[in-house]
């Protein structure tokens, strides 16, 4: 009997698991198995961290329940009229928290533009036990700050960060070898490294306390493949305060 490949990747109350039969491409295939097997092979939902979308989601977890979400925008005076001029005001922003913290901070940023009211911005998620809205207010000096929960019950974390990966319509067209987002160095080292094994079930079992749950399977001929993301309920290893 087949084994199931199985990866298992959490990141603060993030828990994201895959299962999968994965058939073995061969050159006799036929363009129809071919295709039914790449289906299988080449779905971004048998790997735990394929997409730009699930790397950030991932990042957004390790702020777990005590992240805020800011947007910071210009008044006419310090709008910039170019994608690097708002880049700048953007680092020395991050200059001065770093200062008023004392040291270095978690960060996860994108800047983005021209739609809506036609303005450059910056989106920024910040730790609470970091920085206060209060605090971030103050140090944006360029005009006004709006904050939000990070992790919202609709949409998990995935929300967020499909957001910053979002597709814009709008013609604002982020600079050639830049990325929609970007983060602080040490976030990458508080994600630990997936969990990998074997079975002889594609079953995923996710707890019955979960706050938010994103599930899925496909299944053909050659193979198959199960995936679940959830983030469970808050307790003593995030901070003892529970999510509402």
């Amino acid at each position: 009997m087949q084994e199931w490949i199985c990866v298992r990747q959490r990141a603060g109350p993030l828990v994201k698991e895959c299962r999968a039969l994965r058939p073995r491409l061969l050159r006799t295939d036929s363009p129809e198995d071919r295709r039914d097997k790449n289906e299988i092979v080449r779905s971004k939902h048998t790997a735990v961290c394929r997409t730009q979308v699930d790397r950030l989601e991932l990042r957004l977890a390790t702020f777990g329940f005590h992240g805020s979400h800011y947007t910071l925008t210009c008044d006419d005076f310090h709008l910039p009229d170019r994608y690097d001029g708002m880049r700048k005001m953007f680092r020395a922003a991050r200059s001065r928290m770093q200062r008023w913290h004392g040291g270095t901070f978690d960060w996860i940023g994108c800047i983005e533009g021209k739609h809506g009211d036609h303005r450059l911005h910056v989106h920024l998620v910040l730790r609470d036990e970091d920085f206060s809205p209060a605090e971030v207010r103050h140090l944006w000096t360029a005009g006004d700050v709006d904050d939000e929960p990070v992790l919202l019950r609709e949409g998990g974390y995935r929300r967020l960060a499909k957001y910053f990966n979002k597709e814009r319509p709008d013609g604002f067209v982020i600079p050639l070898g830049k990325h929609p987002w970007s983060c602080s160095r040490g976030l990458k080292a508080r994600i630990p490294e997936p969990e990998r094994w074997r079975d002889d079930s594609g079953l995923i079992e996710v707890p019955d306390n979960v706050i938010w749950c994103r599930k899925g399977s496909h299944e053909n001929d050659f193979g198959a493949y199960y995936y679940a993301s959830y983030i469970l309920p808050d307790g003593p290893q995030f901070g003892g305060r529970f999510f509402v």
